[in-house]
């Protein structure tokens, strides 16, 4: 009952406050009347008796027009309500009343920001299916994005881009052009709202879904690399635009652009102003394949410098041992890779075979050939990598190398006696015997 009594109360309060701005009839009698369903009004929002509001709402709107401007917000929020417990034709009049409201308080007071965003995803909310209210709807929504970006809301990121899809495919004319200016637009916005949220990970869903949204609009065809080439990217000539070099580089990625010119331009741009481990590791992979094998270093560096993840890290020393391998530093190839066997024990046995292999390759090298037991220590160097790997054909094909039982015994040596591995390897293993040949 107390309860009861402090709602009423502060209901009284709030119908003085607004009944000293209302602006009412001169007409005594609808002055009157006005003032007595200005009370009903608002009672029964409160109640939400939105019927009855309704009805009080509709008489005031025909005859006190200018009386408040929260008389166009009680209505368009009543006839949504009303709307939501209807269907069919009564259902499309509710929805209609609720558009009449908005747009009513448009003409007398002005839509702010928030009301004219909450109208354009009405308009996405209901009738987004509706051929003969799509391109009605797409205006509310660039009404929406004449407001500052902090304003626009997130449910009016992908739904307006969505919004053009829709009109694209019911034979309206809507051109790549403004399909694209739409993009970069919305874009801008997710950027900004992204700069000031810690949940990145959504706002990337958000860019991920405008570029499918983008591609289904202007068609797979058209949306091509060399379209991007020529009409979007060139922007990056002129100037390092980090905006822009996301955008470029998300589509250049969606539509397999790989050999574009500016697909590592953009990718530059990214990692000088916001450096991450998965795009230095993209530019790195670039770089191997261009044969650029020190800039493939600098970016694997700064990766591995970015990653906090052990198991991302022993793939990029992994990797990077490869490298080393192909520029003819063994040591550093093997460093790396007993590295990545260290960080990530799913990756040792690739990372011993690595090793092993590296050993195996090295005889050449090597060999000085003043002993032979000295010389193919290198493949019992590298049957225990291979051992270490679980590799048995790798064994096997180790064994294959070693020396005779006669070859040891002529060398005045023993099997199982230690021995030096000489040159870069530089390791200690045993001496082990294969099967004479006869």
């Amino acid at each position: 009952m107390n309860r009861l009594i402090i709602i009423f109360l502060s209901l009284m309060v709030a119908i003085g406050s607004y009944a000293q701005d209302l602006k009412l009839p001169e007409d005594p009698e609808l002055a009157s009347e006005a003032r007595r369903q200005f009370a009903l009004a608002v009672d029964n929002i409160a109640i939400k008796e939105y019927r009855g509001a309704a009805n009080s709402i509709n008489w005031l709107m025909r005859n006190a027009p200018g009386l408040y401007d929260g008389l166009y917000v009680n209505g368009y929020k009543a006839y949504e309500e009303l709307a939501k417990a209807a269907s069919g034709d009564e259902k499309e009049a509710l929805l209609d009343s609720m558009v009449i409201c908005y747009g009513l308080k448009d003409e007398l007071y002005q839509l702010n920001a928030r009301e004219q965003n909450n109208l354009a995803y009405r308009y996405y909310k209901y009738w987004k299916k509706d051929k003969s209210k799509i391109m009605e709807g797409i205006k509310t929504y660039e009404k929406a994005y004449t407001f500052k970006p902090n304003q626009i809301i997130n449910n009016n990121l992908v739904s307006y881009m969505d919004m053009l899809r829709r009109a694209k495919a019911y034979g309206n004319d809507i051109s790549a052009d403004m399909a694209i200016e739409v993009y970069f637009q919305i874009n801008e916005v997710v950027d900004i709202k992204d700069d000031a949220n810690a949940d990145h990970a959504k706002f990337d869903r958000y860019r991920e879904a405008l570029t499918g949204l983008l591609i289904q609009t202007v068609g797979e065809d058209k949306l091509n690399c060399e379209f991007i080439n020529e009409n979007l990217a060139p922007g990056l000539d002129q100037k390092e635009d980090l905006k822009l070099a996301k955008k470029v580089f998300g589509l250049l990625l969606s539509r397999e652009c790989g050999d574009s010119p500016y697909f590592m331009k953009a990718a530059g741009i990214i990692q000088k102003e916001e450096p991450t481990e998965g795009l230095a590791k993209v530019m790195a992979q670039r770089f191997v394949a261009a044969k650029d094998y020190d800039k493939a270093m600098e970016f694997y560096a700064s990766a591995l410098e970015l990653s906090s993840d052990d198991d991302k890290k022993a793939q990029l020393q992994l990797d990077m041992s490869k490298i080393y391998a192909q520029q003819g530093d063994k040591a550093k190839a093997r460093t790396a890779a007993l590295e990545a066997a260290k960080l990530d024990n799913e990756l040792s046995k690739e990372a011993y075979g690595f090793i092993a292999g590296l050993y195996m390759g090295s005889f050449n090298d090597c060999a000085k050939k003043q002993s032979q037991i000295d010389d193919r220590a290198i493949f019992m160097a590298a049957y225990d990598m291979y051992q270490r790997a679980g590799d048995s054909a790798g064994m096997n094909n180790a064994k294959a190398q070693f020396p005779t039982v006669s070859d040891v015994f002529t060398a005045n040596k023993k099997e199982g006696d230690a021995i030096k591995v000489g040159c870069w390897i530089q390791v200690n293993t045993t001496i082990r015997t294969r099967p004479s040949d006869n």
